[in-house]
């Protein structure tokens, strides 16, 4: 059974501080009885005992108070059973029945009332009325019966009115400190969302600025991971044929960039989404047959489209090992997210798009001389960087001028185009393909020696001869030949400059030993 209400975190008045009111109202009643009452030397020592005990407690509650020690349960009771025993021979002593200092038994009822529960209450109550008439009962006869039962009936009811108020207060005081609590809690928690909210929008600033997509897609899984503390995010792409592919993946703090195709059975979810636009949250995973967790451990899920322009163009989703981890800020944020990652990569994509408007030959669609320019600068450093070769091939067409003259410029144009066909088919995918002006192609082959540029070369030169350009949709059938040249790092030098003066020397030689043929410098 409880006996005691004691809480720290009370919005009523501490009990200390009624303690010190009550006790100082006791001292001050017995210094101002010995000092105006007529009283037997006997019961003036009686007296001035009690008076030293009050004291003592006074000052020990002041000690403890300053000291800022939390009374407990056991020095609460003690106090208030000293004070009833107190005042019991108080008024033994100083008229019996008689004697007026009964009423500091209401002193000790409120206080006990406050702190105690109900049938503590109830119990100290009794205590009180028999302590006071088997105290006094020599002296019951100087009141009346009707006199005698009023006292005890007010102690009674004043303890009852007492604890009941106090109880019902204390009721309200927790509900209200619920309340209270639930308010921190939501403030907390709001301005969390905030913090995170301006971190997502900061950063969302800053996927703004990234024009490279790997770039953009590690910053979205790095916002994903630090700001928003998923323990899974995954980032989707929609691909041709409206598949889906996972553009970058982030599991239990793994990074992975890798694409990896996302099957509609095991996936029929995600399919859902990218064809309806609307975001998903899943509140329990267990045995749904129609989502294929990225963690293993995952319980709950949410996935958000991307889209620009009304149209899906991805989607994003994050996982937790909680059931019904996700609610609608999460929501809301995830969306911030995924509207700024869609305009992101779509700029990224538009930026790619007008390099390549600046970097690719029109007609022919390889790159053009611009581009050769800052490229074998770059190869040229990394070959000097890690001591690898490097070397170039410098392709012309023979007598070109003839083809245009005898046929025009536009079948000249599809020669042009059907040559690029025929030198794609002969490097291989790391060399890089140039247009460097007019007739002429250049093609960069890095950590290449020369013997081996030199056998590419000579691929080139018979995989041309052999060609037919034209010969169908009435264009005639024609047979041309070209002059290749060859130069490699560092056999003809160590800047990029003496490499493609090497290479143009090597091709005009070609030239002047009768065209059709592969030479070096």
């Amino acid at each position: 059974m409880k006996i005691l209400h004691l809480d720290s975190r009370s919005i009523l008045p501490r009990v200390e501080s009624l303690y010190l009111i009550s006790r100082t109202i006791v001292i001050l009643g017995i210094a101002g009885y010995l000092l105006l009452g007529s009283l037997a030397r006997q019961n003036v020592y009686q007296l001035l005992v009690m008076l030293g005990v009050e004291a003592i407690l006074l000052g020990i509650s002041i000690y403890l108070i300053r000291q800022r020690h939390q009374y407990n349960a056991l020095y609460h009771l003690a106090t208030l059973l000293i004070d009833v025993a107190i005042f019991t021979v108080l008024t033994r002593f100083t008229g019996g029945m008689a004697s007026d200092f009964y009423l500091f038994y209401f002193l000790a009822v409120s206080l006990g009332a406050y702190i105690l529960s109900t049938p503590a209450i109830s119990i100290l109550t009794g205590l009180i009325v028999v302590g006071y008439i088997g105290a006094n009962f020599d002296t019951i006869g100087l009141i009346s019966p009707m006199n005698l039962s009023i006292r005890s009936g007010l102690i009674c009811f004043y303890a009852i009115t007492v604890n009941f108020v106090a109880d019902h207060i204390r009721r309200s005081e927790g509900r209200l400190l619920n309340l209270f609590n639930t308010l921190n809690k939501r403030t907390s928690e709001l301005e969390k969302m905030h913090v995170q909210m301006e971190m997502v929008y900061e950063n969302s600033r800053i996927l703004a600025g990234m024009m490279d997509f790997d770039e953009i897609i590690e910053e979205i899984l790095k916002i994903g991971e630090k700001v928003l503390d998923y323990p899974a995010l995954g980032i989707m792409l929609v691909g041709p044929n409206d598949n889906l592919i996972y553009r970058g993946r982030l599991i239990g703090g793994q990074k992975n960039i890798k694409l990896k195709a996302v099957s509609p059975q095991s996936m029929e979810m995600a399919y859902r989404v990218a064809r309806e636009g609307e975001a998903v949250r899943i509140v329990d995973l267990a045995r749904r047959t129609d989502y294929e967790p990225l963690l293993k451990s995952a319980r709950s899920a949410m996935m958000v489209p991307m889209i620009t322009y009304g149209k899906t163009t991805g989607l994003l989703l994050a996982e937790s090992p909680r059931q019904g981890a996700f609610e609608e800020q999460d929501e809301r944020f995830l969306s911030v997210l995924a509207r700024s990652a869609a305009m992101a990569m779509e700029n990224a994509i538009l930026h790619r798009k007008t390099e390549e408007l600046t970097i690719i030959d029109d007609l022919t669609g390889v790159f053009n001389y611009r581009y050769f320019s800052d490229k074998i600068k770059e190869e040229k450093k990394r070959a000097v960087r890690y001591e690898q070769p490097l070397s170039l091939i410098m392709v012309d067409i023979d007598s070109f001028k003839q083809v245009n003259d005898n046929y025009g410029h536009e079948i000249g144009n599809l020669v042009l185009v059907g040559l690029v066909a025929v030198i794609k088919r002969s490097i291989r995918d790391v060399d890089i393909l140039c247009r460097y002006g007019g007739e002429e192609f250049i093609v960069i082959l890095p950590n290449t020696l020369e013997r081996e540029a030199c056998k590419i070369a000579e691929r080139i030169r018979g995989e041309v001869e052999a060609a037919q350009f034209g010969g169908g949709g009435g264009i005639p059938a024609m047979h041309v030949t070209v002059s290749v040249g060859v130069s490699s790092f560092p056999e003809n030098g160590l800047g990029h400059e003496e490499l493609i003066n090497a290479v143009d020397q090597a091709m005009y030689r070609a030239k002047g030993s009768g065209k059709n043929a592969v030479c070096t410098v």
